[in-house]
């Protein structure tokens, strides 16, 4: 399989086309996403908090079928760290989610613009989150993925997802079926 990754940027109405290699063209989001859909790609949205207090970060994301059923969830505590590393740390555990389930085209949705822009650099500019070097690991393997930024309230599953995370453990937890209280809300319904 082709290797690819394009990244989205956010000029309305229309999202740059972004790749390793420059500019591919324009593309409206929602069209893209359609397309992508009727093609049989995954969708993954992956977001991030940090407590203010302590500093302290979780990450949680979802990964929806073609038809937007749920196929996985994850969440993860991640220790205390600035918020750009906790974006970072989300879109890289769904991607792993994703690859650990033999899933080979993905579009991830995040509401971190730097961290799409730094997904599609060459090189990672001095100081950036040594978890970017493995986001960057991740998104070089043997797949097709599209990095789309999207506004943060269109994210909320994600977000509440990272919730989920059990601050006793550094370990993932996976969700295989939405949990409860997302079946009972307007979750269920493909909303957010």
């Amino acid at each position: 399989m082709e290797r690819c990754l394009l990244a989205f940027g956010t000029a309305a109405p229309e999202l740059v086309v972004l790749t390793r290699n420059g500019t591919v063209g324009h593309s409206a989001t929602e069209l893209r996403l359609q397309q992508c859909m009727a093609e049989g790609w995954f969708l993954a949205n992956s977001d991030a908090g940090c407590r203010m207090e302590d500093g302290s970060a979780t990450c949680g994301g979802v990964i929806r079928n073609h038809e937007g059923h749920w196929v996985r969830g994850v969440t993860k505590f991640i220790g205390v760290c600035s918020a750009l590393e906790a974006e970072a740390w989300g879109a890289y555990m769904i991607l792993l989610a994703a690859r650990n389930l033999g899933i080979t085209r993905i579009v991830l949705l995040l509401d971190c613009m730097e961290v799409v822009r730094m997904a599609k650099l060459e090189y990672l500019p001095p100081g950036a989150p040594t978890i970017m070097m493995y986001l960057r690991e991740i998104l070089s393997y043997d797949w097709c993925i599209e990095i789309h930024h999207i506004d943060k309230k269109r994210n909320r599953l994600a977000h509440d997802l990272a919730k989920f995370a059990d601050e006793s453990s550094l370990c993932p937890i996976y969700f295989p079926h939405p949990p409860v209280s997302f079946v009972l809300s307007e979750y269920a319904n493909g909303i957010g």
